[in-house]
């Protein structure tokens, strides 16, 4: 595996992402009141919470702070510093990502707000800020495809495409956002009815859907097959799950990419960043050529350093 070549979908500009509120991504400010540290170059800086964030948010009052969703706030209704501040720390994690090999950046603003209007207008200011700021395309994911709809509009059209996240069985509907925004997609192996058993249902799932892609008019080079990693710490059998759906995709579906998230089998388990290391080689060595990661914390330079045969 060239791990230079690994598509990378950048998986932390979410606003599900949380700090502890007392820890050490958190400080009390001098005059009172708390932030979130985020380091740009050399510089150590601070990203204020509002006065009223607990009611905005939630998980505050459990002693959380959504940062990316704190920073969208700041930079879309802050004023003057704290503005500033709230678009240098999207920047702090879109640099993080790219820097680590992010092929795409995945944006998702679900948590953000439970009001479709509102969540349509964060996804629109966050989607056209990064994709005014980065030539690297951003990966649209979103549980409403009208939400799908709005961020993959605000992306920019001068560089390669965008990527919808994600169509099923249990949602074709995004599909024709494929074609009209000429969009990558992530092709998720969840039924009609949930999650996948074993590996024979996710690739039975995969020609049923891949199926339809083609009837489409969709290119296969488009899809980006998700076989669905869940967390060994749950099932041992869940990564050869994986492993078996990825090697039968590869076998029977030419053209596609192999992807997933493949960080998720860590969930729950210890030496994280290792096990995850290990699992992306193994599903490598079955097809995978790409995953939902956060190259923040898995580097692909730290990927050929482990392989030295890559480059």
């Amino acid at each position: 595996m060239n791990w230079t070549d690994f598509i990378v979908v950048g998986e932390n500009i979410h606003c599900s992402r949380i700090v502890k509120r007392g820890g050490i991504r958190t400080a009390t400010l001098p005059g009172g009141g708390e932030a979130v540290k985020f380091t740009q170059g050399d510089v150590e800086r601070f990203l204020p919470v509002p006065t009223d964030w607990g009611q905005r948010s939630p998980a505050f009052a459990e002693g959380k702070i959504k940062h990316v969703a704190l920073a969208i706030y700041q930079s879309l209704h802050g004023t003057g510093d704290d503005r500033a501040t709230g678009e240098d720390y999207l920047c702090y994690q879109a640099d993080r990502q790219i820097a680590g090999g992010a092929t795409f950046l995945d944006l998702n603003v679900d948590e953000y707000s439970t009001d479709p209007v509102e969540a349509g207008e964060v996804m629109a200011h966050a989607a056209r800020f990064l994709s005014s700021r980065y030539d690297t395309p951003l990966s649209i994911d979103s549980s409403n495809a009208d939400i799908l709809r709005i961020g993959l509009r605000a992306c920019r059209t001068d560089i390669r495409p965008p990527m919808l996240n994600s169509v099923s069985l249990e949602r074709m509907e995004a599909a024709e956002l494929i074609k009209e925004f000429n969009a990558d997609v992530i092709v998720s192996a969840a039924g009609r009815e949930g999650m996948p058993a074993d590996a024979e249902q996710r690739t039975a799932n995969f020609r049923e859907v891949v199926g339809k892609l083609d009837d489409a008019g969709i290119p296969r080079e488009s899809m980006h097959l998700d076989p669905l990693v869940l967390p060994v710490s749950t099932d041992s059998m869940y990564g050869k799950h994986f492993m078996d759906a990825t090697a039968q995709a590869a076998k029977e579906l030419d053209g596609v990419h192999l992807n997933g998230g493949l960080s998720n089998i860590s969930f729950g388990m210890p030496a994280r960043k290792l096990l995850n290391m290990v699992f992306m080689h193994l599903c490598a060595e079955v097809g995978t050529d790409g995953g939902i990661i956060d190259p923040a914390a898995t580097p692909m330079s730290a990927m050929s350093q482990l392989h030295p045969e890559s480059k």
